[in-house]
This record gives structure tokens, C-alpha cells and sequence, in this order.
């Protein structure tokens, strides 16, 4: 006799397809003995392999020269952590490994809890040349602290219109129109750093003191950047826990920056 017996598999990770983390899948197997038990394992173990991720090579500390290829630890601390792994899989199109990012216990200053991954390899870009970065993040119900409660992006830019050729921009989601409120714990959850409508897309300067335009209080659109700092150009970007964020757990992916977008 020949059985057709179909299982309802709940699919722990996204490898290699578009299917959602925790999406019902229905997974059809023919048997020739309706005694003979389902291998529900052999079925999860063919979704996991179906898993193509070119895992992103983390190089220590920063390049000696830009531009430069790869993406590097820059200043990551003692009490930070950074890897790419299978921890929180990947957002939906991104494969099954991402960004991992750990902050232990603050330090006095300048504080050990610091985590980041940069890539230089686009530096000399023009700063007006840069319309459009976005990029997923997901946020551990197992942080227990920090200010930043998800993941920064940080792009570093010089120029003769930056004060001394050197200064960061920083997105924060906790800035935008959705604040604290917002951010999705344990779930991915995507970030338009370049949006335009009100409230969102809000950026702020290391270069810019408290409580002016553009300051860490006061955080302005990317554009209002691309206006105050004219022959900038960027030097690197990426992903940043900033220091005293501590004993946080964070991850990022699907990171587009200009026309490039990174997979980790």
C-alpha cells in the first residue's frame, strides 16, 4: 500500500529562500508502509542544507590604507564582541547567517563596551553622491541594558568643510518618528536611514555640540549633512554599538549603502 502523509514543520530559519522564520511549512513524504514513521528530522535537516551563505570574513581592527576591501572590527573593545554567525539566522532574501553583535559591562572612560563592524571599501565616495542606506536589525530580549537599544550605523567622512577632516555620522533608531517604542525585540525588523518623511531618516554629528542642529539631542535628515558638510566624502561605514550600551545583544544584515549591498 502506499501512503501519502504530509507534515506541518515550523521553519526555525531562513536558508537560502525567502521563507519566514516560524512560517508553517508542508512537507509531503511518500511511504510504502502506513507502520513506517515520518524522518520529520531528515526534512528539517534538507531545509538547513539548502543554506548558500558566503560567510563575511571579520578582519581585525582597521586597514592601514583606504580604500580597502573587507569589513574590519575598527573600535571594538575589550568588553565587545563581534562575529557573523547563525545566532538570529538572517532577515527575509538575506540567507541564514548575519552581523553579531555583544556588549558586556561599562568601564570608566573610555568605556570597554564597544562593538563595530566597518568596511572602507568605498572611502573617497563623495558625501552628496549617497541617497539611499538601509539595513535590517534585530534586537535580543536577552540585553539588559544600553541606552542605543538597537544597532547604530556610523559613517566616517572628511573634507575641508569638516572640522578638523574628520567626523561621524551616526543613525540611531531610537531617534526616529517610532523612539523607544518602536523597536521590535526578537524580530528583524528593517531601518530606511535615508527616509524623507517626517521624523525619520535622522541623523546626528560628532562634530556638532549639544543642542544645535544636528547634534546628538537635535538630529537632522541626511540631507542637511550633505548640505553642511559640501566636499565631504566618506571614509567608512557600517554597523556600531556605541560605548556605554552595555550587556547588549544586537545583530544587522541586508546592509544597502549607495548601489552596494552587503549580505553577511
Amino acid at each position: 500500500m502506499r501512503l501519502t502523509v504530509t507534515v506541518s514543520l515550523v521553519v526555525l530559519a531562513a536558508c537560502g529562500d525567502n521563507t519566514v522564520p516560524g512560517q508553517a511549512v508542508d512537507a509531503t513524504v511518500p511511504s510504502t508502509d502506513s507502520a513506517l514513521p515520518v524522518d520529520t528530522q531528515q526534512l528539517v535537516d534538507t531545509k538547513f542544507d539548502t543554506c548558500s551563505d558566503t560567510v563575511t570574513v571579520i578582519q581585525p581592527g582597521a586597514p592601514t590604507t583606504a580604500p580597502a576591501a573587507g569589513w574590519w572590527s575598527d573600535d571594538t573593545r575589550a568588553n565587545g564582541a563581534v562575529t557573523v554567525d547563525n545566532t538570529f539566522i538572517a532577515p527575509p532574501s538575506f540567507g541564514c547567517t548575519s552581523a553579531h553583535f555583544v556588549t558586556g559591562d561599562s568601564t570608566p572612560s573610555p568605556s570597554a563596551d564597544k562593538a563595530q563592524l566597518i568596511t572602507f571599501a568605498l572611502a573617497g565616495t563623495p558625501l552628496a553622491s549617497i541617497t539611499t542606506i538601509s539595513y535590517w536589525a534585530y534586537r535580543s530580549s536577552a540585553s539588559t541594558g544600553g541606552a542605543a537599544l538597537d544597532l547604530d550605523l556610523n559613517v566616517t567622512i572628511g573634507g575641508a568643510s569638516v572640522p578638523n577632516n574628520f567626523a561621524t555620522l551616526v543613525y540611531e533608531p531610537y531617534v526616529q518618528s517610532g523612539q523607544t517604542a518602536g523597536i521590535l525585540v526578537d524580530a528583524w525588523q528593517p531601518w530606511d536611514a535615508t527616509a524623507t518623511t517626517i521624523g525619520d531618516g535622522l541623523w546626528w554629528s560628532s562634530k556638532v555640540a549639544n543642542p544645535a542642529p544636528g547634534s546628538q539631542s537635535h538630529p537632522q535628515p541626511w540631507a542637511a549633512f550633505q548640505a553642511l558638510y559640501p566636499d565631504a566624502v566618506v571614509g567608512g561605514y557600517g554597523f556600531d554599538i556605541g560605548s556605554v550600551n552595555p550587556n547588549t545583544i544586537v545583530a544587522g544584515d541586508g546592509l544597502v549603502f549607495a548601489t552596494t549591498t552587503t549580505d553577511f
